[in-house]
């Protein structure tokens, strides 16, 4: 059993202990705990690889960005809680250092195009995808498929309101992190979008593949 779960497990045993609770509820906390330390771990993933490469803030905005879009539209999984972390860490520094690496030929037309594709590949992919759920929790109830592709669907379109705010904002300020700002979110969008498709499955599933041999290796 992974620590993740171990200190979810003592967390819901304790709390439903203390105030009697039967096994049900106990499972509801457990779950809760869960996904609170999952992100705290995956985020300190992505604080401490994207703060060494000195992108700590390109890479908290994709991953954000991700994240929202990810809690509707499911996507592709790693097989393990740590290595789900670590690769999230390793994609959006890698992502961040590609609009570091760029952002001194960041200007409005490019940005501008970035928006339109990002945007209608993320619209196409979520509308004929989402939600993707996994064996371990499968969406059953049409209804709760239909919703959360609405969701989906809004989160997008409300980012993309963002990203031409922002843009906006630069043509009357000229204040060049908010191009950058607004590259991030496309970036983060569309890698999300991309991990609904066979080909993202396949590649996060190569991806934890390998990780998984490496440190097996080491054993």
């Amino acid at each position: 059993m992974f620590l993740i779960e171990k200190l979810s497990n003592a967390l819901a045993e304790n709390i439903s202990s203390s105030l009697n609770l039967d096994d049900n509820n106990k499972q509801i906390i457990a779950y809760g705990a869960f996904s609170f330390f999952q992100t705290l771990w995956a985020i300190l993933f992505i604080v401490i690889l994207s703060f060494l490469f000195n992108v700590l803030l390109e890479a908290l905005i994709l991953s954000f960005t991700a994240s929202f879009l990810r809690k509707y539209s499911g996507g592709a999984h790693a097989t393990s809680p740590n290595r789900c972390a670590l690769i999230g860490g390793i994609i959006f520094t890698l992502l961040g250092l590609f609009v570091d690496k760029f952002s001194l030929i960041i200007n409005i037309k490019n940005t501008s195009f970035l928006i339109l594709i990002s945007f209608l590949f993320s619209y196409l992919i979520v509308y004929k995808l989402a939600p993707v759920d996994s064996t371990a929790k499968p969406i059953k109830k049409e209804k709760t498929r239909r919703r959360l592709k609405k969701k989906s669907i809004l989160l997008i379109s409300l980012l993309l309101v963002l990203s031409i705010i922002l843009l906006s904002f630069y043509h009357k300020f000229q204040m060049s992190h908010l191009l950058i700002i607004v590259q991030c979110i496309c970036l983060g969008l569309a890698w999300q979008s991309f991990t609904l498709t066979s080909v993202g499955h396949l590649l996060i599933r190569y991806i934890d593949l390998s990780i998984k041999n490496i440190f097996s290796r080491g054993e």
